[in-house]
């Protein structure tokens, strides 16, 4: 972008105005909670009617987020079950092998007279039932099917733990799909609701929810957690990702695996563009659990990461401005078959770094 150069006679102005732009301002006003109230007077019905959206999307927000804990948590242990199922199965083949060969020895001592005890058996079942086996069976023998006992033991206990959790699954899927047209349908009874708000109404609510966010991001601040998110110095110019979007607080939500939640969820329509928050150059990437996602590393340093894309406006390595288009809404990755929503994550200290609460500078940006 070019520059245009200040000609000799304004430089002064330029002087006077950047002591005037450094001397010290004092901080707004909070907005109170009847100021709120008062300013949105003149549209009380309409302002009850955006409370009582806000507060359904908000319950709604944490019932999908309990939902999701859970299916994750389901998915992660029917993982592990099915990898000791397997596991299992390939032990029982080599203790069942051993068995076959420990009677075949058996026969080679034995002679003719315990040739059935191997040849007529049509399993190993009817092998280890069978009395000549049975009454030759040496230590190593019993050891063997002592073994092949408890392991089917075992595999039948984690078969029976997978069936019970693919139903448990298909119950809270299908508790998911009703929750997310739930999640939807409030999301834009939300939108519509304060759109229809007065000009007075709507600012002063954007700052005091503004000024909420910032108070609690203090006081996590404060405990020296990363809860507390960044200071607005830190992002400078930051663009909101989604605008006309709704999204509540949860980092630190569990995760599978042990994990938590490292960002916010934003939620909106399906395939809404995605902006660039600021500057900088963009990476994408397709698969895991993100699907597709997005890392863009700021001029600045700053790194922001999107997940959960429907698909790309940009290719990776594209230089990008603040407020460009850079990709679409959706569920790829391991929010399939839920809400359309942006995962979106902060690192201060550029893309490798650890990650810090987004939410307050969501806040500051998007209202």
């Amino acid at each position: 972008m070019s520059r245009s150069v200040p000609t000799r006679g304004s430089i002064l102005l330029l002087s006077v105005a950047l002591v005037a732009t450094l001397a010290p301002r004092p901080a707004p006003a909070a907005v109170t909670k009847s100021q709120v109230q008062a300013a949105c007077a003149d549209s009380d019905t309409q302002y009850q009617v955006y409370l009582d959206a806000r507060k359904r999307f908000e319950e709604a927000a944490l019932q999908y987020e309990q939902i999701r804990v859970e299916i994750d948590e389901l998915e992660h242990a029917q993982e592990f079950a099915t990898r000791v199922a397997a596991n299992r199965r390939q032990e029982i083949a080599d203790v069942e092998r051993r068995i076959r060969e420990q009677a075949i020895e058996r026969y080679m001592q034995g002679g003719a007279a315990n040739s059935e005890l191997v040849f007529l058996a049509g399993s190993v079942d009817e092998l280890i039932t069978g009395q000549e086996f049975l009454s030759a069976a040496s230590e190593a023998d019993v050891g063997s099917l002592d073994d092949l006992l408890a392991l089917r033991a075992d595999l039948q206990r984690f078969q029976d733990e997978l069936a019970e959790r693919e139903t448990r699954l298909r119950e809270v899927e299908e508790l998911r799909a009703q929750i997310t047209a739930e999640l939807e349908e409030v999301t834009n009874a939300e939108r519509e609701a304060f759109g229809k708000l007065s000009a007075d109404c709507k600012r002063l609510r954007r700052q005091y929810e503004r000024e909420l966010a910032a108070a609690r991001a203090r006081e996590a601040a404060r405990r020296g957690s990363a809860a507390g998110g960044v200071p607005s110095g830190a992002t400078p110019g930051f663009v909101c990702p989604f605008p006309g979007s709704s999204f509540i607080d949860t980092w630190g939500a569990p995760r599978s695996g042990g994990r938590t939640h490292k960002g916010t969820d934003i939620f909106g329509p399906w395939n809404a563009n995605i902006i660039a928050v600021a500057s900088g150059t963009v990476v994408t990437r397709v698969g895991g659990l993100g699907g597709y996602a997005i890392w863009l590393i700021s001029d600045y340093g700053v790194a922001y990461y999107y997940a959960h894309l429907s698909g790309f406006n940009v290719k990776s390595g594209q230089r990008v401005e603040a407020g460009q288009v850079i990709g679409f809404n959706g569920n790829s990755g391991n929010a399939r078959g839920g809400a359309p929503h942006v995962h979106f994550q902060l690192h201060p200290g550029g893309r490798g770094s650890a990650a810090v609460n987004p939410y307050p500078t969501l806040k500051r940006a998007c209202g």
